[in-house]
């Protein structure tokens, strides 16, 4: 299950309404910078709007972040409008005065762990991996990051290699290693007459990227984003261009991939063969056959096609993405904190505990009442790769 607690909130709020400068913000004010920020960023894990409002008399000192130049604009428009005296202190980031140029980067360990406060005691929320590029935000000792699917979070400094534009640009433009094995290890060293390798770089896991150095018998030689070179073996990996060509994204692979996940363990947050949620599980199995989607199960439920589950579920089709959570009443819109991947004949494979088989149907050993009780509907998604904003490919994707 993957959904915001309380405290990833705070990490990406608007702070419009208190102010640890002044707790008595007038209404007004408070109405105007909710309203630019649902216009401008709705969904708070894919940008900043961190203001805070120190209110004196019809005076206003605007105070904190926000990725949105646009949105500050209008604030101040808008309070300008309702005849208020605005003072600008807002940083737009990306931070220039602390990044200057190296506003990009790209991740350096085989899984980066992200957390929604530059601490690693704070809560990790997503995970990105080896090669993968991002933008940088901001820095406080942790690279304040947006990764491909657009999410903000914090990472130590270790997990990212921080590059000028046009270093990220030969990166992206360089021809690449692509692990393919759920996991390994790059070497340092080879014996060329035995190709047995020695001394361990780092581990691998499936979704990492190189720039590729050549070969050597058994090996490809790799080097990684801040420079370091080693040896990977074309058991578990694959060059770029040859991937490509292999590539299916049909639901058959789709899932036969999923399968080879069965019983990896649930990980809060994460997003690799290491250990995944719910949501990072759909994304991990998607990204390998190059599927980029949103990374949480309430952001993947509202992108593709949606469909209403017929009774006898006989509308669905493999490779459905599946959700669950809270129906809609009255009082309270519908809310999803699971999802999974319908396999056909009422089953599906999900992660919660494990990455495990579950079953709509009572007959079926795998019955899973629990999460057929909390039944939403469906989406389809791959009949709308690279047609939708939200649903794209290393190639089509900004980033890459």
């Amino acid at each position: 299950m993957k959904y915001f607690s309380i405290s990833i909130i705070l990490a990406l709020t608007v702070c419009s309404c208190q102010s640890p400068d002044n707790k008595n913000i007038p209404e007004q004010v408070k109405q105007i910078s909710e309203e630019v920020r649902q216009t401008y960023i709705p969904d708070k894990r894919v940008g900043v709007f961190d203001i805070g409002l120190n209110v004196s008399d019809k005076n206003i000192v605007l105070k904190g972040q926000t990725t949105s130049a646009q949105a500050l604009s209008l604030l101040k428009e808008k309070l300008t409008q309702a005849d208020y005296q605005v003072t600008d202190s807002i940083s737009v980031l990306p931070d220039r005065n602390k990044l200057d140029n190296e506003i990009y980067g790209i991740v350096n360990l085989s899984v980066a762990n992200l957390h929604n406060k530059a601490d690693f005691s704070s809560e990790m929320v997503t995970q990105a991996v080896l090669g993968m590029p991002v933008h940088i935000l901001d820095y406080e000792n942790w690279y304040r990051i947006q990764t491909p699917d657009n999410y903000i979070a914090w990472v130590h400094r270790a997990g990212i290699e921080p590059m000028t534009l046009e270093e990220y640009n030969a990166w992206n433009a360089s021809e690449k290693i692509v692990v393919t094995n759920h996991y390994g290890f790059a070497y340092k060293n080879i014996d060329k007459k035995t190709q047995t390798a020695f001394e361990v770089v780092s581990d691998v896991v499936a979704g990492n990227r190189f720039q590729y150095n050549g070969e050597e018998g058994n090996y490809y030689k790799v080097i990684y984003p801040d420079g370091r070179k080693g040896y990977v073996s074309k058991l578990i990996a694959k060059k770029e261009k040859d991937w490509r060509i292999d590539l299916k994204q049909d639901a058959t692979s789709i899932l036969n991939t999923a399968y080879t996940l069965m019983g990896v363990p649930y990980l809060w947050a994460g997003t690799s063969s290491k250990g995944m949620d719910c949501s990072g599980f759909v994304r991990n199995v998607l990204y390998m056959h190059d599927i980029i989607i949103p990374r949480d199960a309430s952001q993947q439920a509202y992108v593709g096609k949606r469909i209403e589950i017929n009774q006898d579920f006989g509308n669905l089709m493999a490779g459905d993405l599946i959700f669950f959570g809270r129906k809609a009443t009255a009082e309270s819109k519908e809310r999803v904190v699971h999802v999974g991947i319908y396999i056909g004949d009422k089953k599906f494979i999900h992660s919660q505990g494990d990455v495990r088989i579950g079953s709509f149907d009572k007959d079926d050993v795998a019955f899973d009442e629990f999460n057929l009780n909390r039944l939403l509907f469906a989406t389809r998604i791959l009949d709308v790769v690279n047609k939708e904003p939200e649903i794209n490919t290393t190639l089509t994707n900004p980033y890459y």
